[in-house]
């Protein structure tokens, strides 16, 4: 009998190790389980945070899109206003010059110009009439016609 209870206690012992085991196995499962659920809830918030970030780029790049695009209206805006600044540089010289000839052509030019309008024409009057004297006499029957007059007085 007692060799039966010491086989029965070498039966239980080696059912405990065994049993013991198993339920090593179990909670390793449910411990993998558990981690499993744990890594697919980080899997999903991992997936809405990437979704995140990719709406992110693709907003930034629509907005590189048209930085790039305004960046070539601007370009062109500049080489458009620098050309008319150089336009009007050269405009600028070609009527510094112009101002500059008519001085140097027309130097009694300030005195007509302070004079009126009734005293330039009367002027201009006078030469036509000298001019036509020279060539032919002629009768003036125009009012403002006063070279005749002038010159014989």
């Amino acid at each position: 009998m007692k060799s039966k209870q010491a086989d029965d206690v070498i039966l239980l012992k080696q059912k405990i190790i065994y049993l013991q085991s198993e339920l090593a196995r179990y909670k390793a499962k449910a411990y993998a389980v558990e981690d499993a659920s744990a890594i697919q809830t980080e899997n999903e918030r991992l997936k809405e945070e990437l979704e995140k970030v990719e709406s992110k780029i693709r907003e930034l790049m629509k907005q590189v899109e048209q930085v790039m695009a305004e960046n070539v209206i601007l370009k062109e805006l500049a080489l458009q206003s620098e050309q008319r600044y150089e336009e009007l540089e050269k405009v600028k010289r070609e009527k510094e010059e112009l101002e500059r000839k008519m001085a140097e052509f027309r130097p009694h030019a300030h005195a007509e110009e302070d004079e009126s309008w009734f005293l330039h024409t009367l002027r201009q009057q006078n030469a036509i009439a000298k001019n036509q004297k020279s060539v032919q006499p002629l009768s003036f029957s125009s009012p403002f016609s006063f070279g005749e007059g002038s010159e014989e007085k």
